[in-house]
């Protein structure tokens, strides 16, 4: 059988033209735009055609460009009919192919057009005979596919455009960069009337990112959204904080205020430790905060949180974020370090000195003021350890609340599929591996490190004093490096062995735990105990023999100082015993500093070896955290805006799977929903209606097809944009324990009148007015002191509080009786909100415009709700078994 299959003809051949049945099978339809018989272009997929359908020849004038090449997917056998077989008694047969490939053909675009419709009533009721029917039917496709393809390529070329305004402005920015790095320039912006956007300008250039403008949408009509939507747009966290009395005395970072008179955005930068400085934009001026300017101030202002940039991170990467901006702290550090090393190398000195002239001569001048010296250098080691251990904490808080807040925000951003890999445990725990590496670098190493790497200082004291003593000060040293290296690099391979053994058993604590109520229905709570215990077992004795590996190194630690001063006092008899000016010779003052500075010297070196260690568990922290920093993320900044959408929505020719080699899911899946329409989603568990849901929201990509929300491609658009205007209740959505205005906001910066707004959308204010504080009554985790029905009333609300476009209900109502469920749908149609509902009380969806029926990731049936009732399959079996 043909591999290929042109199914074109010229005009002349319209009394040969044939058509092909396909017995079995399946082939692959192409539109080819040919120039000088020649493909000009790419072929353009159109459908599949399987088994028991029909290839229709298609007669093509020369001036039309484009040709249809069929291509054999899968072996087929066709069967080919000829012109005289055309007016067989099987003509109902042909015209029920035809009806098929009319079909074929409408499901090319987005929104199929009525004249291609109407093609289908015309072969239904023989108003045309068949070939007059599918010459117009062909005609019409040719016309609207070149429509199609023009406005695609309007498209196409509108986001060019929007990528190379992208382009522009990132090019501008770097230039501005490289020009600000020469001479400091003001903040300028394109409109006087946005201030607000200068005052979060002058906040991002005080944490080194640019602030972005949104996007013109909904979201800007309201202050409080305005800033939400300046955040969104420039890949930023914001949340809202209450200044305190006297706040300007701390360091809280750059915020953004408002002034109490009329609610001007300002900037509020700290200049230094406990100085602040107002920004206000209007007038371009820096204001020194104090009481007075404090009193002008709302007591609500915004805090901006960094975002970690957007490809997968190195270690270096996420170094420098951590460092950006401490340079200048980390220099103080170091400059301090120094000083207190070199205060404390005048002990050592000073007792040299002591032993050997000062007390021998009996000098009570000079023991006064070497005792001076001791005393002054004591208290410079102390201020200085002290400032040190400040600037210390004050670069290990600011390091972590970058960090921390930036490894949730990109754990937020990642893709679906990334959380299926991991139990919710063991992602807590890669994810708080962060916070363990800042507390080993940051907590007990950066202060060790510093101190022993200054106290290695005292080698140098060494040779001054002593060159023979020196260098056995160094193979003393080499031994104890060696056998804290040796001893703590085991402990380090248990460390990683431990490390995975915790992700999984907090994994599966967290899992008993949620389950707790299923595990006691089934009466498996010893099993699940001896599980537990079985894997902490495990746990437990690799605790335990990293603590004898620790504890052995302790011992040999304690005894190093002992037994190397006997090696010290030995080989320094001999040389005290020398002639004076001798070489070699030593004096008793000078071996006592000697001693003095090895001890110095000898605790840096170990502490410098705990502190690799350290270093190397650091390094086994990271690769747990790894997963979550080079993973592909959700967002993409080149993805267009979708602009405020108007709720038309389309799924064209979809197939997906999830994986590769896994079974298909959905099959060629094609349904539509205009604005303000209200479409359902029926079929038995397992038939792909929550898979349509997902694909929908974005948590899963098609395979094949196109998802599209107002004509425009989903996968080309910025996919968050896009979920902010939708409204979403998902059967599985949680309600989280706190108020009932906290649950409706679910984070959003709404007020109290617009949450009373949703509520009665969803038919649940009464209810709350009945509560016993109202709005603000707080309710358990999961709402368990709510039932069913306002459980599924609230998150409704949830759904509808922002207003969207499009409110996307997975089995939101089935808890509701009729009379609820009437309120809210005449609620929703004044609204003109686009409704996409999955339903198994098949009454719930009695007033759908259309409701498409799914079996085995296929659409069987589609129509209304007494369309379908009348009509034998699928959805009349349902509607027979829930009315039994």
């Amino acid at each position: 059988m043909p591999v290929s299959l042109w199914l074109t003809a010229e005009p002349s051949d319209v009394q040969t033209r044939r058509i092909w049945l396909l017995q079995s099978g399946s082939m692959a339809v192409f539109a080819v735009v040919v120039k000088l018989d020649q493909a000009h272009r790419k072929r353009r997929y159109l459908f599949t055609v399987t088994a028991n359908e029909a290839l229709f020849e298609i007669l093509v004038a020369e001036q039309c460009p484009y040709r249809i090449l069929a291509i054999a997917l899968e072996e087929p056998v066709l069967k080919e009919l000829k012109p005289h077989q055309w007016d067989l008694d099987d003509g109902e047969t042909l015209a029920t192919v035809a009806i098929g490939w009319q079909q074929h053909l409408a499901s090319v675009f987005p929104n199929a057009p009525t004249s291609i419709q109407s093609l289908h009533h015309e072969i239904e009721k023989g108003e045309s005979d068949l070939p007059s029917a599918l010459d117009a039917l062909h005609a019409n496709f040719f016309e609207q596919l070149q429509q199609l393809e023009q406005q695609e390529f309007d498209q196409t070329l509108d986001r060019f455009w929007q990528r190379e305004e992208l382009n522009d402005r990132a090019a501008e920015g770097a230039f501005q960069g490289l020009v600000n790095a020469i001479q400091a320039q003001p903040l300028e912006w394109h409109s006087e009337d946005l201030g607000l956007l200068a005052a979060a300008g002058a906040v991002g250039k005080h944490l080194g990112i640019d602030i972005q403008a949104p996007a013109v949408t909904e979201e800007w009509e309201t202050l409080a959204d305005a800033i939400t939507a300046i955040a969104q747009a420039s890949r930023l966290r914001v949340r809202r904080i209450t200044l305190a009395a006297d706040w300007w005395h701390q360091d809280y970072g750059p915020l953004l205020g408002y002034l109490q008179a009329d609610e001007s955005p300002v900037a509020l930068l700290p200049l230094r430790p406990g100085q602040y400085v107002l920004y206000e934009p209007t007038a371009n001026a820096y204001i020194p905060v104090g009481d007075r300017e404090s009193e002008l101030l709302s007591p609500v202002a915004y805090t901006f949180y960094r975002a970690l940039p957007d490809h997968a991170l190195s270690t270096w990467d996420v170094v420098k974020f951590a460092l950006r901006g401490q340079t200048k702290g980390l220099l103080t550090l170091l400059w301090v370090g120094i000083a207190a090393t070199l205060a404390g190398m005048f002990t050592p000195f000073a007792l040299g000195f002591l032993i050997d002239q000062a007390i021998p001569d009996a000098n009570q001048k000079v023991l006064f003021q070497v005792g001076l010296g001791l005393l002054a250098a004591s208290l410079g080691v102390a201020v200085f350890q002290f400032a040190q251990r400040q600037l210390l904490l004050r670069f290990q808080t600011t390091t972590d609340l970058t960090t921390q807040a930036a490894i949730w925000d990109r754990l937020l951003k990642l893709k679906l599929s990334f959380f299926r890999q991991y139990s919710t445990g063991d992602l807590k725990n890669r994810v708080t591996a962060m916070g363990q590496i800042r507390a080993r670098l940051g907590g007990a190493t950066l202060p060790v490190l510093f101190t022993s790497l200054f106290a290695l200082l005292n080698l140098l004291l060494l040779f001054f004093y002593s060159a023979n003593l020196a260098w056995i000060a160094v193979i003393v040293a080499g031994v104890a490096l060696l056998v804290n290296n040796a001893i703590r690099l085991l402990a380090s391979q248990k460390f990683r062995t431990l490390q995975a053994l915790e992700g999984d058993l907090f994994g599966a604590l967290v899992q008993m735990i949620g389950g707790i109520s299923k595990l006691r229905v089934a009466g498996a709570e010893n099993r699940a105990f001896a599980y537990w215990a079985a894997q902490y077992r495990q746990q437990l004795q690799l605790i335990v023999s990293t603590q004898q590996l620790e504890d052995w190194l302790a011992v040999f630690n304690t005894m190093l100082p002992t037994l190397s001063s006997l090696v010290f006092f030995w080989f320094a008899i001999a040389l005290i015993n020398r002639p004076q000016g001798s070489t070699g010779s030593l004096s008793t003052g000078s071996f006592l500093a000697f001693n003095t500075a090895f001890g110095i010297f000898i605790a840096g070196a170990t502490n410098l070896s705990e502190t690799l260690i350290n270093v190397l568990q650091a390094g086994i922290l990271w690769e747990r955290t790894r997963p979550i920093l080079q993973a592909e993320l959700e967002v993409d900044a080149s993805k267009a805006h979708p602009g405020k959408l108007s709720g038309h929505l389309k799924l064209d020719r979809v197939t997906f799977r999830y994986r590769t080699d896994g079974p298909l899911i959905l099959e060629q899946i094609t349904l539509q929903a205009t604005p303000g329409e209200f479409i359902a989603l029926v079929g038995p568990s397992g038939s792909g209606k929550s898979t349509i849901i997902r694909l929908m929201l974005g948590f899963e990509s098609p395979q094949q097809g196109t998802i599209y929300y107002d004509s425009q491609d989903l996968s080309e658009l910025d996919i968050t944009a896009v979920r902010r205007q939708l409204g979403v209740v998902l059967q599985n959505g949680r309600i989280t324990s706190a108020s009932l205005f906290e649950n409706i906001a679910a984070g959003a910066l709404i007020t109290l009148d617009e949450a009373w707004e949703a509520a009665k959308l969803a038919g649940f204010s009464e209810d709350i007015d009945a509560m016993p504080m109202g709005m603000h009554t707080v309710i358990s985790e999961g709402g368990s002191n709510l039932s069913g029905g306002q459980r599924q009333r609230l998150l409704i609300a949830r759904a509808l509080v922002l207003k969207p476009k499009i409110l996307i209900l997975d089995e939101a109502t089935s808890a509701l009786d009729n009379r609820t469920q009437e309120i809210i749908s005449h609620h929703l149609e004044q609204m003109q909100v686009t409704r996409v509902a999955i339903a198994h009380r098949l009454s719930t969806i009695r007033h759908a415009d259309r409701i498409y029926v799914l079996e085995q990731g296929r659409v069987v049936q589609q129509g209304t709700f007494d369309q379908l009732v009348d009509q034998p399959g699928l959805f009349q079996r349902m509607m027979n078994r829930q009315m039994a």
